[in-house]
């Protein structure tokens, strides 16, 4: 028997201050009990103006860019505010994020069964 967990349950995300825009999203998929997953990870996210996930970030007034940083695998789907998110073989993954001044987003996962996890407000800090 195997000692992986499908799907993940759960997701923690943690918002790093940058500077300038520049925000570190930290993402570390959970299992049933909340442990950290033990495989890769794979789900859609989506950026929000709004903390409970409502609506869809504007690429041209909120963001400037967005990629992977150093854990697992981003692909943008709907002009850079979109897209599927895979993890690492240990449930981690991180975004790097470069808001536009004076703009707030909140990351938005779906997980498998279909709930939203979304992060704490990612906003520019000068």
């Amino acid at each position: 028997m195997s000692n992986k967990m499908l799907p993940a349950f759960d997701a923690e995300i943690t918002v790093t201050d940058g500077s300038q825009g520049a925000e570190t999203v930290a993402i570390q998929f959970k299992g049933p009990n909340g442990e950290d997953a033990v495989e890769r990870i794979c789900c859609m996210w989506y950026l929000s103006n709004d903390a409970e996930g409502d609506d869809l970030s504007a690429t041209s007034t909120d963001l400037s860019a967005n990629a992977i940083g150093t854990d697992g695998v981003l692909i943008e789907l709907s002009s850079n505010v979109a897209g599927f998110m895979i993890s690492e073989p240990d449930g981690d993954a991180d975004l790097a994020l470069t808001i536009v001044e004076g703009k707030t987003v909140y990351l938005v996962l779906v997980m498998p069964d279909g709930r939203l996890v979304v992060s704490d407000a990612i906003a520019y800090n000068a």
